[in-house]
């Protein structure tokens, strides 16, 4: 059962270090997806809540009311939505919170980049459609259900969040389809470039073995298949098999997008180094 908080904040413009707008817009604290992988874990004021991530959200009920004001202040061209957060989660859609932030930028001319995963987002199109969404970043994946039970749990199935992005295109909408995390050896990317053929790039990004909660993952890829499992354990302390593992994924899909003449991106974190996030 997910604990629903209504809160009230006192600033809904941050300044956001990712290069996609000069501030950034969450809706909610906290996300119902409860993705293993998801960085925000790790965030200094998640890690204080007494409930895991993705038993709770908090419903930041005048988002709308402290926007209309911090526009008039901040005057920003680009904002981003959802950096810590899906804005499009089921919450959503009692609270209409989401909705009501891209009425208002829409109604100030003031652009925004969306970062989702959930194709509960097609819903709004009119309002997509208005001239002022810049670029929709869509997380994809594809992976056998015994790893999404247990990486993605509550997430969208993979099939509906392909079909948005395809409904997405269809309307115009400029969409990313952004297939992270890749996961070597477990992950099904091998017929993508056909599913999302009018799709103008793909990006990829490989799973960041500098997570914090890293050990956790692997301990969870372990239980499910051990044999990939140790390979992933050997990744993680051994950088030349890191390297070798991430270079033959980086090869097959390079093969693939040449025989599907189709352009793509594909992001490798370094060996070691922090979380470093990249958009083209």
């Amino acid at each position: 059962m997910i604990e629903v908080n209504e809160v009230k904040i006192q600033r809904i413009l941050n300044p956001t270090a990712i290069d996609l707008g000069e501030f950034v817009i969450n809706p909610f604290m906290g996300c119902e997806f409860a993705c293993l992988y998801c960085y925000v874990r790790s965030n200094r004021v998640i890690s204080k809540r007494n409930k895991p991530w993705g038993e709770y959200v908090d419903v930041r009920i005048n988002a709308p009311e402290l926007l209309e004001k911090e526009l008039l202040i901040k005057k920003p061209k680009v904002v981003l939505l959802g950096s810590t957060t899906e804005c499009f989660q089921p919450t959503e859609q009692k609270y209409q919170i989401t909705k009501k932030v891209l009425e208002i930028l829409n109604s100030h001319g003031v652009y925004y980049v969306i970062l989702t995963r959930s194709p509960y987002i097609v819903n709004y199109i009119s309002l997509l459609n208005k001239g002022f969404c810049r670029k929709i970043y869509f997380t994809i994946n594809n992976m056998p259900s015994v790893f999404k039970q247990k990486l993605e749990p509550k997430t969208p199935g993979f099939d509906s969040r392909i079909e948005a992005v395809k409904m997405l295109i269809d309307e115009k909408i400029p969409v990313t389809p952004y297939f992270s995390p890749l996961l070597p050896l477990i992950s099904d990317y091998h017929e993508i470039f056909q599913k999302l053929e009018k799709a103008q790039i793909i990006e990829f990004e490989c799973l960041n073995f500098n997570l914090k909660n890293i050990l956790i993952i692997i301990d969870t890829i372990y239980e499910i298949d051990p044999i990939i499992g140790e390979k992933y354990k050997k990744m993680f302390n051994d950088k030349d098999f890191y390297s070798y593992i991430m270079d033959e994924a980086k090869k097959d899909i390079t093969k693939k997008a040449i025989s599907a003449k189709k352009n793509f991106n594909i992001h490798i974190h370094s060996f070691g180094n922090f979380f470093e996030n990249r958009y083209s």
